[in-house]
């Protein structure tokens, strides 16, 4: 599948990680799990990213990870994995195995542990795009690189570089977010990853979203997508609304630990996180708990 910048629309879930009972991964549930979102309307995937443990996974295991999940998708909707490597090497050789099973894209975030310059951000992502040979989109995450990328800088890499062709957005900064939009939108897809601020991203010109409860609720969200898309703003933030307990629930802890234990309350567990990573907390898992009724009843009234 050959990933254009028009494709970057609508709602790609970040999959979680699936995992038995003896902590190891589980193919066959992450099957089931990609078949269910696509048939439930989403327009792309992202295995192996934050939300599917990508640091306490084995490189082996990445690539099973992807493998299945392109497998399962079976071209229905581009497969863009997640790459969260700190550096240069590490991140290319998982990406060109990644390719070579069938990823239409990449996800790439930005070095981190050392703090790069803009012009440093630039030279790797054009040099990782010549070699790696399908479409990047830049990850955009400062509060985890300590590096947030200038408006101007995700511009250049579009029009100038021709390295990216979209991004995930996690900057919380609204008016860096619009900035971006508006010097990027012609040759950059700009993608919301903050569930919280989702329809603000829209609203602002986000082409679409890259968020993990997505995973758990992909019909209640692609509503909320196709609202702020068409300009129905009031009905988009009331049901956005209705979902913000169940986020504040969700995200009390690492993502994306109550994620997964929210899986296991509705009846479709997923596993548990690997260290450093570790179940919630009981506090925890009462508030997700006290919103589950919530989920529940959305689940049924987006399937019925």
């Amino acid at each position: 599948m050959t990933l254009h910048q028009r494709d970057l629309k609508g709602m790609f879930p970040a999959l979680p990680t699936p995992m038995n009972a003896a902590g190891e991964i589980d193919l066959e549930r992450l099957s089931v799990l990609v078949a269910t979102l696509i048939d439930e309307g989403v327009a792309g995937l992202v295995p192996v990213g934050g939300s599917g443990e990508y640091t306490a996974l084995s490189p082996e295991d990445r690539v099973r990870v992807v493998a299945t999940t392109v497998e399962a998708a079976r071209g229905r909707v581009p497969v863009i994995p997640g790459i969260l490597s700190p550096g240069y090497d590490e991140a290319l050789s998982n990406g060109r195995r990644f390719v070579e099973v069938g990823a239409a894209g990449l996800l790439l975030v930005t070095p981190y542990y050392v703090t790069p310059t803009d012009q440093g951000v630039r030279a790797y992502f054009r040099k990782y795009r010549q070699i790696v040979g399908v479409p990047l989109l830049l990850y955009d995450i400062p509060a985890r690189t300590r590096y947030a990328t200038p408006p101007a800088t995700v511009a250049a890499m579009g029009s100038d570089d021709g390295c990216i062709i979209g991004m995930k957005a996690c900057n919380p900064d609204l008016g860096l977010f619009a900035q971006t939009v508006q010097m990027a939108k012609n040759d950059v897809a700009v993608m919301s990853g903050d569930d919280l601020l989702y329809v603000h991203h829209v609203l602002l010109g986000a082409t679409g979203g890259i968020l993990s409860s997505a995973g758990l609720l992909p019909r209640f969200w692609n509503d909320i997508h196709r609202l702020a898309s068409n300009g129905e703003v009031g009905r988009a933030s009331a049901e956005h609304s209705r979902l913000v307990p169940a986020l504040h629930a969700l995200f009390r802890e690492p993502n994306p630990g109550p994620v997964k234990a929210a899986f296991g309350l509705i009846g479709d567990p997923v596993g548990e996180v690997r260290l450093p990573l570790i179940p919630p907390r009981a506090q925890t898992l009462e508030a997700v708990k006290k919103e589950l009724a919530f989920l529940l009843d959305n689940r049924q009234e987006l399937n019925g």
